[in-house]
């Protein structure tokens, strides 16, 4: 039995070197649609995402679960890395940053506004 997902023909169950194709070429597409204007980049990924879907809900869970981990593995794998947006730069404000911005707020508060309503 095979299926079809985007020209690429999968036994069933797919190969791991089957799968790491797909991912490969689903991120060539994405990486061309970036550069087109009328594509959704949103719309796009989900319909990559839906055909993927439709394929494995047909797979049994153990097969499933393979699958997702060799795709979702491969697509990290060559991932590119945001060098704008590093992954250290994710983590949010410390407490000592947001402590500090509360202690200049309600100093600059009190000597502007309470201090000229108690006088």
């Amino acid at each position: 039995m095979k299926n079809t997902i985007d020209g690429f023909d999968f036994d069933v169950p797919p190969a791991e070197s089957q799968i790491i194709a797909l991912a490969q070429f689903h991120r060539k597409q994405l990486d061309e649609a970036i550069f087109h204007q009328e594509i959704h980049l949103g719309d796009y990924c989900l319909a990559q995402r839906k055909r993927i879907y439709d394929f494995t809900k047909n797979l049994i869970p153990t097969q499933k679960s393979e699958f997702y981990h060799v795709y979702d593995g491969e697509l990290k794998r060559i991932a590119d890395d945001d060098d704008l947006h590093p992954l250290h730069a994710e983590g949010g404000l410390s407490v000592f940053a947001v402590c500090l911005a509360l202690v200049i707020i309600a100093s600059i508060l009190y000597f502007a506004v309470i201090r000229t309503l108690v006088n």
